[in-house]
């Protein structure tokens, strides 16, 4: 078990988390009776420290509590991606597991029903956010307890905006185009990956492809991709990237928006809250210049891409009653009161309870006002059809990324591009 440090203990007692388990030795060597349920939970390693470690010790306690042991293993995306691929195919793997994005969907038949717990903790926190349904219930079963999505916005600096006459951030993507071209015409140029970034680049092209009025699938799950909507988002994309953008955006990885962004070489990028985190921590001379708006609007309105982090239990867990009870934990008001304040807007819960909650980042932080009500509005793969291991699939391999990204360095027409990723939809879906 992981033991809580003396200062994690005693911190972790004030704000009352410890309730029974204060009793045990105060040095963190919590006495308990030999563990008869060793539970492995595979996560997301936080960019924020504390962050791991406030969750990391809560555990600790309602281990010692519960009968249990619990590791944590603190990952990255791409692991946590291998590892479900692995469980999935060989079923071996954690008891529990951190999934992105409609992946629930993906590997619905390596997951427990979760739907008792995930019922539960909705009534006791004012239901849960309409993301949350479409990215963790798989043919009215709950195969994920949902935990947080990662808000983004667009993150700008207001000082270089202002230069070009833009007071406020643009409400259209028409009007940044204007402020990008003046901006990349200062040497301060927008940056939004085109690569294959499953986060970053992934939220971009989708965003901008809803917005527009295009889709992979309609409402009745047919492939409408080859549309005038895909087309005027192709057309827009390519215009701007050619304007406004760094020319280096068609080959940035996850983190090459943020690197690039704090080191002073572009305007604006879209991103959660980790850019100005990380520039308060290192000291960026410009950081309080930065800000977050709402992604602009297009033709069809604003419509977002929202990155659901959600727990998944695999069917060959050994601790199915135990592991569901450590995820009800991690979803109380107990974990989120601590989670939610130290984490910077990054963590958003999918439950509605805790969004007028003065400790959250998004109201305690004027600069992070803008993710405030994200959860709300935000869908997740196969929108505005049906959530589905297909449609995770066709982000996950990166086809939009790949459409978007030939058209705007000149490698395919946009014929050429609609083409190739409708071929490739149509595989995966099996059309």
């Amino acid at each position: 078990m992981k033991n809580l440090s003396r200062r994690n203990f005693l911190q972790l007692g004030g704000l009352g988390i410890l309730g029974a388990a204060s009793a045990y030795n105060p040095l963190g060597n919590l006495m308990i009776a030999r563990a008869q349920s060793e539970i492995t939970l595979q996560t997301w390693g936080s960019f924020i420290t504390t962050n791991n470690a406030l969750l990391e010790g809560a555990l600790a306690t309602w281990a010692a509590t519960n009968d249990a042991s619990v590791n944590i293993n603190f990952t990255g995306f791409d692991a946590l991606a291998d590892t479900l691929s692995t469980a999935a195919a060989t079923g071996a793997g954690p008891d529990a597991i951190m999934m992105l994005h409609a992946r629930p969907h993906q590997f619905s038949e390596a997951l427990v029903d979760v739907s008792d717990i995930v019922n539960e903790i909705g009534d006791a926190n004012s239901g849960w956010f309409g993301v949350a349904e479409e990215a963790c219930m798989v043919d009215g079963v709950w195969r994920s307890v949902p935990f947080f999505v990662a808000a983004h916005a667009m993150v700008y600096r207001e000082d270089l905006f202002a230069e070009v006459g833009f007071d406020a951030f643009p409400e259209t993507y028409d009007d940044l185009l204007v402020a990008g071209t003046a901006l990349k015409e200062m040497g301060m140029p927008l940056g939004f990956s085109l690569g294959r970034a499953d986060g970053d680049g992934n939220n971009f092209v989708f965003s901008v492809l809803w917005s527009f009025g295009g889709a992979v699938t309609d409402a009745d799950d047919n492939i409408v991709l080859d549309s005038a909507e895909t087309r005027m988002a192709l057309e827009y994309v390519q215009q701007l990237y050619n304007d406004a953008m760094d020319p280096n955006v068609a080959t940035w990885d996850d983190g090459a928006n943020n690197r690039a962004y704090l080191a002073g070489e572009v305007s604006c990028t879209n991103n959660a809250s980790s850019i100005l985190w990380a520039g308060r921590r290192d000291g960026v001379d410009f950081i309080e210049s930065t800000n977050h708006a709402l992604y602009p609007a297009g033709p069809a309105g604003r419509n977002q891409f929202g990155q659901v982090h959600s727990f998944g239990i695999l069917n060959s867990s050994e601790n199915i009653d135990a592991t569901k009870e450590m995820l009800s934990f991690i979803n109380s008001d107990t974990v989120w009161q601590l989670l939610g304040a130290d984490g910077f807007a990054f963590l958003y819960p999918l439950f509605r309870s805790l969004e007028d909650d003065e400790s959250m980042a998004w109201n305690a932080e004027p600069k992070l006002g803008a993710f405030k009500g994200l959860a709300e509005d935000v869908h997740t793969h196969g929108w505005p059809g049906s959530p589905s291991a297909a449609a995770s699939q066709v982000a996950s391999d990166f086809v939009l990324s790949d459409m978007f990204g030939s058209v705007a360095v000149g490698a395919a027409s946009i014929d050429e591009a609609i083409a190739t990723a409708v071929e490739q939809i149509e595989d995966i879906y099996g059309a």
